[in-house]
């Protein structure tokens, strides 16, 4: 036995690559015999391993050649190779393509250059060779992950709507077709069973779905069609009988180009047989599978332009052929899987699918489905599992979806709509690949087993919908955010319609089952929203405002300033814009935390801040884009708006006019590279260090504050006129002249930030400084930032990063409104211990919104602070507590973001910007700066369902009462002064992380 192999698409291999005994055969492939008959071991010097072959695109008509030769594709480095016996010669395929082992993992540019090649500009490409290159590449789409696999379902999708060529000047026989579309249908089933990515398994599933099933008697397809035609007496050919073109047409195209459209149009005829209505035909035509009589007569290879004449003695035969094309073409058909997978199904789950089809229509079909689909699971999921049974439970789970749609939702109760919530988790946990679903599922089950209908318990559900719905969003971006940007590059390689692809990636997410949780939570919520005693409205930032309305994004109009006021109206809001001069309200439907850095700006600005979980209320203001409006906020917090004549001056000084100039105070000079916390001195460092430092000693034992160094103002400056920053000196000069004259963003600011984080060197000595402080501060163990150490590296940049962020667009934009010039803003930076927390909070000592004293208004989220801070989607839990409130601590709304950000490291520093522009009596500069953990926090779905918090009121009452305690201890540590306060709780321990004077 010979092995016959190349390297990558059927290329030559190197000599040095050649075990002894090889033979080059062609131009392409060399023949290694086995060494004793039994193995060849094959080797590849670095040197030599194949990496990048630039060939020409080769243009093949024959359907059967496979066509091995592609433009440039540099990653797909494998060896490629097929076995011969020598007596009697044989040649031995993996399956009806090549074997292959991949030299190194494929990447989604590698798999994407060769089919848009075939796609976009072979003269000779049908059905047939596409399926033959989709076999091909299948592997090297599973090993480049989500990317790769997520435009193989995207091809396979293009092509089932056949916005992509079946025919192309090609012609292929019935019984090939079917081979062809059983290998490939099956081999995709494997990877939805056996993937290791769990979306790459997830979006073969979705390829299989739109797949025929292949398979069957591909021949029976041609001959079944001669042999109807024959034993009814119909001409074919020579032979004389009853004349009927478009049979004669049709026969034709099943002997040649025999595609999933022949079951549209058999069942189209078979319906014209039976009502003897030539409209009939071309309607059913149309329904059923979206194809036109132009379209078969003018664009198919092989046209079929005549009307089939009424032969009503070909009815039974036709229904029997219908069966025959349905078995190799048929897909995710309920009726023709079942009959296809029985055989691999125990007894009783054979008899309770047929029961329910037998069913389909009354009531309890959905949790049936459901309950079955749990039973077939381990049947497509078992290795070499048929691919009838993966298409089978693609079909019940389309049909439950269709199942739901249907039902009429406004008759449903809060307990009817609560359990069909969970029954469409528990559908979509069945193959969703996704650990959120799940997640989800297990908090919505334990809402359900609750006491329902209570306030608290409205509450937690509340919270729960808005969890499930935040899952619902990640899940339908993450699909659009894979497949529209490969559905665009199939649009300009192959000229595609746009009205086919501009919602492409919309459509696949809207086509999920799980979709239909949208709906049923849209009725839900505001039965619980009702039930909770909770308003439609959140108010983030009390304020009065009127201005002319636009609808736009908040982040779409960063750096713009308005000449007159404006009510902006905008989808969603990331928690780290600015509010633009002018612009006095911001409304959204995007849930606010009301202590994220844009509430505070919004606090600061004057600005009304609210969020509207109503569509209703907030699409009749939209509807006034245009027009001038006062906004009303009345007692229940609801927002109204009312049309007027023109916007007349504001009552509030600090709203919709030019800021007024902030001084910031001088910073002094430091000869140290880095302070111990014990020498953080006025005007050495900035408002996060010295506060810290006033905390230490200050608070109870049972409120840490964490160890800290800090590099004081101006060593940026000093690092920046080190000699051995000579070229990163002169960039950064010639960028800061172009930003002098800047308007808007000007690109000049990122490719600052750039410069700075990337190309300063630290200067002799420095680093040995630092470290030394560090470790006798006990931020680091000796030996941790030693030269040349990848904990060094990553310290270093991400003090770079923080004196980058300087230039943040949010904060230069912020200096240019309030008049401070680059050469007045010096940014020190604290390093920090990070305590891996389990909650972490942002405590008030005044209420934000009424401005109270004394007035305690917390939030808290699970794991780190970013989360709430940075306004992460979803609500954070948040609380009162008013001096003599009887009640004790007063729970307004309890935590919904689905993600989390958490330290997995054994030790993680966080490197803090603290400049001499925040932190100030009047000026918070709530996160215009940024701080970066090192390593970085990794985001977690939060799970619910087992918090403490969240289903133990003793405990969560004792860590909020605490936060009030905590919040009195460090206010009373600074005089009486209301604070804005951060830290975490972590073991039973309250840390603050960060405290400084809340502006009011």
């Amino acid at each position: 036995m010979m092995m016959h192999w190349a390297i990558n698409d059927w290329n030559l291999s190197p000599e040095a690559c050649r075990p002894e005994g090889t033979q080059q055969i062609d131009d392409k492939a060399v023949q290694t015999p086995f060494k004793d008959g039994k193995s060849i071991h094959l080797t590849f010097p670095e040197a030599d391993c194949p990496s990048r072959f630039a060939l020409k695109p080769s243009i093949r008509g024959n359907a059967r050649n496979l066509m091995h030769s592609y433009l440039d594709y540099a990653s797909l480095a494998r060896v490629v190779w097929v076995l011969k016996e020598l007596e009697p010669e044989n040649w031995i395929h993996n399956g009806g393509t090549d074997f292959a082992v991949q030299l190194k993992p494929p990447s989604a540019g590698d798999v994407l250059g060769k089919v848009l090649t075939a796609e976009g500009t072979y003269t000779h490409w049908s059905l047939f060779n596409r399926f033959i290159l989709a076999n091909e590449i299948l592997d090297a789409a599973d090993s480049a992950g989500a990317e790769g696999m997520s435009f193989f379902f995207t091809w396979m999708r293009l092509s089932s709507m056949k916005q992509l060529d079946w025919y192309r000047n090609s012609s292929y026989q019935s019984k090939d077709i079917a081979h062809v579309q059983k290998t490939i249908t099956q081999r995709i089933a494997d990877k939805a069973r056996s993937s290791k990515d769990p979306q790459c398994r997830f979006f073969a599933r979705l390829a299989v779905a739109g797949l025929p099933r292949g398979g069957g008697d591909g021949d029976a397809i041609r001959h079944g069609i001669l042999n109807i035609m024959r034993e009814n007496g119909i001409k074919e050919g020579h032979r004389p009988g009853i004349e009927c073109k478009f049979l004669e047409a049709w026969h034709q195209k099943l002997h040649t180009n025999t595609t999933p459209e022949d079951i549209t149009v058999c069942e189209a005829y078979i319906a014209f047989l039976e009502s003897g209505d030539p409209g009939t035909y071309s309607r059913v035509l149309w329904e059923n599978g979206g194809i036109s009589r132009e379209a078969m007569a003018n664009k198919w290879d092989r046209k079929i332009p005549d009307d089939p004449i009424h032969l009503p003695h070909l009815i039974g035969p036709m229904k029997h052929y219908l069966w025959i094309l349905k078995t190799t073409h048929g897909g995710a058909d309920m009726d023709t899987c079942l009959e296809m997978a029985k055989g691999t199904l125990d007894g009783d789950l054979q008899w309770q699918l047929y029961d329910l089809l037998r069913n389909r229509n009354e009531w309890w079909v959905p949790g049936k489905l459901v309950e079955l689909r749990q039973r077939l699971e381990a049947y497509w999921r078992a290795e070499g599992a048929s691919r009838d049974v993966l298409l089978l439970d693609i079909a019940l789970d389309n049909y439950f979806r269709l199942c739901i749609e249907r039902t009429d939702k406004s008759s449903l109760s809060g307990d009817d709509l609560l359990d069909m919530v969970g029954m469409v988790l528990s559908n979509a946990c069945i193959a969703g690949e996704s650990q959120d679903f799940g997640q989800c599922l297990a908090y919505w089950d334990k809402i359900k087993g609750a006491e329902r209908w209570g306030p608290e318990w409205s509450l937690q559900a509340l919270a729960a919908a808005q969890r499930v719905q935040l899952s619902l969003g990640a899940f339908g971006d993450n699909i659009y955010s894979l497949v529209q940007p490969h559905a665009e590059r199939f649009k300009e390689a192959c000229k595609l319609d746009p009205k086919y692809i501009t919602n492409f990636g919309e459509e696949v997410v809207r086509g999920q089952p799980v979709f239909v949780l949208s709906l049923l939570l849209q009725r839900l919520e505001p039965m619980l929203r009702e039930a909770a005693g909770v308003a439609p409205w959140q108010i983030v930032s009390q304020a009065e405002a009127q201005g002319e309305v636009a609808v736009q994004e908040l982040a779409d109009i960063q750096g713009q300033s308005f000449d007159s006021a404006r009510v902006l109206v905008s989808n969603q809001i990331g928690g780290m814009e600015d509010i633009p001069e002018n612009v006095t309200a911001v409304l959204t439907s995007s849930p606010s935390d009301v202590l994220s850095h844009v509430a505070i700006r919004a606090r600061s600005q004057g600005v009304l801040l609210a969020t509207c979980f109503d569509d209703a209320p907030l699409s009749t203001i939209k509807q006034l884009q245009g027009k001038n409006v006062r906004l009303d906020v009345d007692a229940t917090g609801a927002v109204t708006a009312t049309e007027t004549a023109a916007p007349a001056a504001s009552a509030d000084p600090k709203q919709g006019a030019k800021l007024p100039p902030l001084k910031i105070p001088k910073p002094k000079k430091a000869s140290a590279w880095a302070l111990m916390e014990s020498e953080f001195g006025a005007g050495l460092v900035g408002g996060k260090s010295g506060n810290l430092a006033k905390l230490r000693g200050k608070l109870p034992d049972s409120i840490a504050v964490p160890a800290s160094v800090a590099l004081p103002f101006g060593t940026f400056e000093r690092v920046l006129k080190d000699d051995v920053n000579k070229e990163a000196a002169a960039a950064v000069a010639q960028l800061l002249n172009q930003l002098a004259a800047a308007k808007g963003l000007p690109p000049a600011l990122a490719e600052l930030r750039q410069a700075v984080a990337t190309q300063l060197q630290p200067p002799a000595g420095f680093q040995d400084e630092l470290a030394s402080q560090a470790e006798q501060g006990g931020l680091i163990t000796p030996g941790d930032w030693n030269q040349g150490s990848d904990k060094w590296a990553h310290a270093w940049s991400a003090i770079c990063q923080v004196w980058a962020s300087k230039w943040n667009d949010r904060a230069w934009l912020s200096r240019k409104a309030r008049g401070v010039a680059d050469a007045d803003l010096f940014m020190a930076c604290l390093l920090q211990q990070v305590v891996p927390a389990q909650y972490a909070f942002v405590v008030h000592t005044a209420n934000p919104i009424s401005k109270q004293k004394g007035t305690t208004f917390g939030e808290v989220v699970m794991g780190m602070g970013e989360a709430l801070v940075g306004n992460y989607p979803g609500r954070a839990l948040s609380f009162s507590s008013a001096p003599g409130q009887k009640a004790g601590v007063q729970l307004i709304s309890l935590p919904s973001k689905r993600l989390g950000l958490y330290t997995t490291a054994a030790t993680t520093i966080i490197a803090r910007s603290d400049s001499n522009g925040e932190d100030l009596e009047a000026f918070a500069g709530a996160g215009l700066y940024d701080s970066i953990p090192f390593p970085a926090l990794e985001e977690q779905p939060i799970d619910y369902a087992t918090d403490q918090l969240l289903w133990d009121s003793a405990f969560r009452q004792q860590i909020l009462q605490g936060l009030v305690d905590l919040g009195k201890s460090v206010e009373d540590a600074f005089d009486g002064v209301p604070q804005d306060i951060e830290g975490v709780y972590s073991d039973g321990k309250f840390t603050v992380v960060q405290s400084r004077p809340q502006v009011l």
